[in-house]
């Protein structure tokens, strides 16, 4: 049955990334965002305000450009999805390059994203949402990489 596509867990996972990237695409045909889109930013931002953040210019920042956090944040998902479908690809040359794979296609369908948008009304590309969408992507990759690092430093602390 999958013996064309690879292991049921690469199915699992190019599946999710598909409909994640679906979700993505989804998002970005919308003139405005759905209602509780705009609800969960209204509360996001109420948090924010009434715990002080206010006061440090990192955050202040962040409440001020409140739309390249969403991107970030979604970009980073995407980017933990696609790497962990080109790390069970059966090519493997997909395989060993993982990473590189993941930051192309991810940064490439960030770029379409933006090409996207300046074809939905009310939507226009943005060169800083751009670079909101490929930070995610690189900052997944940077935290998978982190990750297996301690995975390989615990596995050598346990294996002395």
């Amino acid at each position: 049955m999958m013996k064309g596509l690879g292991s049921k867990k690469f199915v699992i996972y190019l599946s999710l990334t598909l409909l994640y990237a679906a979700l993505i695409f989804y998002l970005s045909s919308q003139s405005h965002l759905p209602q509780a889109a705009s609800e969960l930013e209204h509360y996001l931002r109420e948090i924010l305000r009434n715990i002080g953040i206010q006061y440090f210019y990192t955050f202040k920042f962040i409440v001020e450009y409140f739309d390249k956090l969403e991107h970030f944040i979604l970009f980073f998902v995407f980017g933990i999805l696609l790497r962990l479908t080109t790390s069970h690809s059966r090519y493997p040359p997909i395989r060993d390059n993982a990473m590189l794979v993941t930051l192309i296609v991810g940064i490439g369908y960030g770029a379409l994203d933006e090409v996207h948008q300046m074809l939905v009304p009310h939507r226009s590309a943005s060169v800083a949402d751009f670079i909101a969408d490929a930070a995610g992507i690189i900052a997944a990759q940077i935290f998978i990489a982190l990750v297996l690092w301690m995975y390989a430093k615990l596995q050598d602390a346990r294996n002395r």
